[in-house]
């Protein structure tokens, strides 16, 4: 499973990201596409980081995780000052875990979409946000843009990230299966823990898949959703051949 064997490190490789902008971000598409939103269902909650932002703002928020490595870690990390809004969290999968059909949105970030590389996999993950919803409601998801992955090409990426513990280098290999429009991307994770003065390796592969902008219209049509708009992730910006990232807000008919 992704992000299994490496979930107690997951927030530490990720300090640099902005939760609180990409947060802010999602209101700002929620006040301007449903702004009469107060319950949000979230597909991928990780460590729950965005789920519980949310919640801070005013949400309901409940969110579905595939890794229960990752609903712990979120546990763990929980202060009183995090928890003060409306979040949970139950162990699940994205493409089939019913919740309630009583939502006004449902979220989807950090590419979950790109991980269900199949046709069947994308229609069963649209078609369960859709029973789920209220008529009219949203769905907001992120997504690698196909004209921005073959054009910049996915490359090798080196990443150290290191606390008073701790120092992890990751390294990403991506191998292209671009007819597929396909990325495998080969992880290699060394942690070097300073307290008991060893290193050990942590290896994954995620593989992740690319979208056309006709691919989301068709899986749309077969789901009962409508795109309504679709811009650069944290930007009002059209997507573009250098949009790697592409957030698309889908309604349901």
């Amino acid at each position: 499973m992704v992000f299994q064997k490496y979930a107690q490190y997951y927030d530490l490789l990720y300090q640099d990201k902005d939760y609180q902008s990409e947060s802010d971000y999602v209101i700002s598409l929620i006040n301007k596409f449903q702004k009469e939103t107060k319950k949000i269902l979230e597909f991928g909650s990780g460590s729950g980081i965005h789920g519980k932002m949310l919640a801070n703002s005013g949400f309901e928020v409940l969110g579905i995780e595939k890794s229960q490595e990752m609903i712990d870690l979120g546990s763990l990390s929980t202060s009183s000052n995090e928890q003060g809004g409306n979040f949970s969290c139950m162990q699940g999968d994205c493409t089939n875990t019913f919740i309630g059909d009583d939502f006004d949105a449902v979220i989807s970030l950090f590419h979950v979409l790109s991980y269900q590389t199949t046709n069947n996999d994308v229609l069963d993950m649209l078609k369960n946000a859709h029973r789920q919803l209220n008529q009219g409601g949203i769905f907001i998801l992120d997504y690698w843009f196909a004209p921005a992955v073959w054009n910049i090409g996915p490359g090798l990426r080196v990443k150290t990230v290191k606390d008073n513990d701790l120092t992890i280098t990751r390294i990403a290999e991506p191998e292209s299966l671009k007819e597929q429009n396909i990325v495998k991307v080969h992880y290699q994770t060394f942690i070097e823990d300073s307290k008991a003065a060893n290193i050990f390796k942590i290896e994954e592969t995620h593989d992740m898949r690319a979208f056309e902008k006709e691919e989301i219209i068709e899986f749309c049509n077969e789901t009962g959703f409508v795109l309504i708009h679709s811009e650069e992730w944290l930007s009002s910006f059209p997507p573009s051949n250098k949009t790697w990232g592409v957030c698309s807000i889908l309604q349901k008919k």
